[in-house]
This record gives C-alpha cells, structure tokens and sequence, in this order.
C-alpha cells in the first residue's frame, strides 16, 4: 500500500531520473534529470514527512543519477553529463550554492550511464554501463577520491 506525500512538488521542466537519499536526521534529498527548458539537472531537499520540498538548480543537464554521501559529509554522484562529451562522471554538489563539480571522468562514452555506487573499505565501488569500446559492456571501478579542498 503507498500513500500520496506531496502531489505536487513544485519542480517543473518534465521530471524524470531520479536518485533519493536520506540522511541519519531525516533529510530527505532528490537529485532529478529534467528534459524541458534549461534541462538543468535539480537538487531537492525536505524534512519529514517530505510534503514540502526546495529545489535548486545544479547548472547541468545530467542522466541517470546516483546519490550518496562521501564519509566525509560531502553529496556525491554519479551522472551521465553531455556536454562537451558524453560520458559517466562522479561529481560533488554544494547543495548551499547550487552547484554540481566534476570529480572525475570514467571510461566511457557513446550509450552510458546508471551507476550503482557503494561504499567499502575506504573506496567507492562503482559500476555502470558504457558503449565506448564498440558494444554496450558494464564496467566496476574502485576508485579512491581526494580529500576536500584545504584538507589532507
């Protein structure tokens, strides 16, 4: 049985892709591919019991979301971008400024994306799908991130 929360959540620009992620407080977020006008990808942030959502706008058109948090606190995910090449990326958000920073670039290309991204033993395991090398093939990466800016 489901039960209707918010029937309308205020964030237009034909909705689609979405990642969730909640938080040991509660703090529900919704990282969200749009495919209308600016296309740029939205960040969503709400407190139980989740009817009432914020949104803000991350400058990126992005495909086939992921969403975790980094043990350090910081948002992570892993996006298809487009431009100027298509590829999968794990990206940083700044969810107070808005803003979505490529971290890195996997290898890949062409058809590619829907990471499933987990944490253990220090890395991130990471797999997704990629057309690159000719046919569609699924990759696994472990990959070990740097420390924020300013910390070692």
């Amino acid at each position: 049985k489901f039960e209707t929360l918010a029937a309308d959540m205020g964030l237009r620009g034909y909705p689609g892709e979405t990642a969730l992620l909640f938080d040991a407080d509660g703090t529900g977020w919704a990282l969200v591919r749009r495919e209308a006008g600016d296309k740029a990808a939205q960040l969503g942030r709400a407190r139980p019991p989740y009817a009432e959502w914020t949104w803000k706008g991350l400058g990126e058109h992005i495909g086939g979301p992921a969403l975790t948090r980094a043990p350090d606190g910081r948002l992570l995910a892993a996006v298809r971008l487009y431009t100027p090449k298509t590829r999968t990326a794990l990206c940083w958000i700044d969810p107070d400024a808005g803003r979505l920073t490529e971290a890195l670039s996997l290898p890949s290309g062409g058809d590619t994306s829907y990471a499933g991204i987990l944490w253990h033993d220090g890395l991130l395991w990471m797999s997704y799908y990629a057309s690159h090398e000719g046919k569609a093939c699924i990759y696994l990466a472990r990959v070990a991130l740097p420390p924020p800016a300013g910390r070692r």
